[in-house]
């Protein structure tokens, strides 16, 4: 099969399988199975796969079309211009958390804040950036040992100072620190059904709260009280009401499309 055949064979399969973004995930699904970058694959458009090639990019075309997400599909996930390891085992860092960090690293500046701690931390990618370009050290919890491990993998590829800690809350905290940083859990179990498919190969555990997704943010508001001065918490699309309840909320910042999206809570 030459590479104009296996692209043509994508681009149609794709699109019948109603993949929304099927020209680019083609050319995607071609570059991960010959392991060549898009001009290799734009520009040898006669060039013959090998047999095995082949095979990978036939086993890619079926996974994508039962909306296996891209990111697992290469491993990878830019995420403030950083290039994350991502697979099963985490969530994939999405567009909206950049309004977290971009907020904690505001608060950091202003504040000098030193100790910062991020609840959740999956593939670590909030914990990674802020230690990045904070250049402070980060301290990081999960429940999940195969996200902390996962993390711990990102951790030292970027070469960050980030420490991580098993646990499913923050009762592990000694003493006060500056900032607390989170992306819960927040979809509710009614929300969950109606969520994409692709969303749904991600793990189930680090996406479901409560019957209606406030399960572990009402804890984290709870519990931080006496153990930060600032709470930072990314939370759903309709969850706004409830988030502007709650005592000590500083402000809400919404995400690209206007949603409320990020709850700042300032405790002293």
């Amino acid at each position: 099969m030459k590479i104009r055949d296996a692209l043509k064979k994508a681009l149609s399969e794709l699109k019948a399988a109603n993949i929304g973004s099927y020209g680019n995930d083609a050319v995607i699904l071609l570059k991960t199975a010959l392991s060549k970058d898009e001009v290799f694959i734009l520009t040898h458009q006669d060039y013959e796969m090998e047999q095995a090639e082949v095979e990978q990019f036939l086993e890619l075309l079926e996974k994508r079309k039962e909306r296996y997400p891209i990111a697992y599909i290469t491993k990878s996930k830019e995420f403030f211009g950083f290039n994350f390891y991502v697979d099963e085992r985490v969530l994939i860092p999405r567009p909206e958390t950049e309004f977290l960090v971009e907020e904690a690293l505001k608060i950091i500046d202003s504040a000098s804040a030193k100790r910062v701690v991020d609840v959740g931390t999956g593939s670590g990618n909030i914990a990674i950036t802020l230690s990045k370009l904070a250049n402070i050290k980060v301290f990081a919890s999960d429940i999940s040992h195969d996200a902390l491990a996962l993390a711990k993998l990102n951790r030292d590829r970027l070469t960050a100072d980030v420490e991580f800690i098993l646990s499913n809350g923050i009762d592990w905290l000694g003493k006060k620190v500056d900032i607390i940083v989170s992306n819960p859990p927040y979809v509710s179990p009614s929300e969950y059904e109606s969520l994409s498919e692709d969303v749904k190969f991600e793990p189930k555990g680090a996406l479901i709260a409560g019957e209606d997704g406030t399960k572990f943010i009402q804890y984290l508001i709870k519990e931080a009280r006496g153990r930060c001065n600032y709470l930072l918490i990314e939370f759903g699309y309709s969850q706004g009401e409830f988030i502007k309840k709650q005592a000590n909320l500083e402000k809400v910042i919404k995400d690209f499309s206007g949603i409320d999206r990020v709850a700042v809570f300032k405790f002293s």
